[in-house]
């Protein structure tokens, strides 16, 4: 697991996207922005964006906590006025601004035309900070403990004529407390909202120890063991 007591300095590129702005917990923004980007490719048939709009969700991810600097209270909003307020090479004004929006919805209130910033963008725009949104504001569920215990997200998307899109996610861990991993699983059932909304899909959620993956026949050793948890 990640160690969150050490210093973690931030290499050149990891600089230059963040635009020189400090968070409180770099190994954690590391992790959600991995942990992101799994989903961002895991769910890439819903959306077919490339590797630029992953590029914007890897901003939003390091930078989702950096509010925190300023008070806990309300972070992701001020998160997002500290993104707002940056300079970042590379991104015109539009896509600093749905950086900002994509840092902002990792928790609470969804996106509603009525937010400042949100609502001022074209809806392909805001579109695209739903999915994008969604993508972070789930993946940083799985790092609720901060401490990397939930390694990596696989899974695939299901797709049947007449039937819902499903999206089936195994979050991979290293975890033996099943009561933290409930937890977990309970916080991403909480945070699926935006992503389910965006892509107008079902999620299944398994955890699944990280030697059980290696072995391979993973599905089927976590339903014999009834470790599988859906969400309808």
């Amino acid at each position: 697991m990640i160690d969150h007591h050490h210093t973690h300095k931030r290499d050149p590129e990891v600089e230059s996207l963040m635009g020189g702005i400090e968070v409180d917990d770099l190994a954690h923004a590391l992790h959600v922005a991995s942990l992101a980007d799994d989903l961002f490719h895991l769910s890439w048939p819903l959306h077919g964006m490339g590797e630029h709009e992953a590029g914007l969700l890897r901003r939003g991810a390091l930078l989702h906590d950096a509010g925190i600097m300023i008070a806990y209270r309300g972070h992701h909003k001020e998160s997002l006025r500290l993104i707002e307020q940056g300079t970042f090479d590379g991104l015109s004004r539009d896509e600093k601004l749905m950086v900002a929006c994509i840092a902002r919805y990792h928790r609470k209130a969804l996106p509603k035309k009525r937010h400042r910033v949100y609502g001022d963008l074209p809806r392909a725009l805001r579109q695209q900070i739903d999915e994008l949104g969604g993508i972070l504001r789930l993946a940083d569920a799985f790092d609720y403990e901060h401490d990397g215990g939930v390694a990596r997200l696989v899974g695939h998307v299901m797709s049947a004529s007449e039937m819902p899109v499903h999206v089936v996610i195994r979050a991979v861990h290293h975890y033996d407390d099943h009561e933290t991993v409930a937890e977990i699983l309970a916080r991403a059932d909480y945070k699926r909202d935006l992503f389910e909304r965006a892509f107008h899909c079902r999620v299944s959620i398994a955890p699944e120890l990280e030697s059980v993956a290696r072995d391979g026949d993973s599905v089927g050793r976590a339903l014999a063991n009834g470790r599988v948890h859906l969400v309808n």
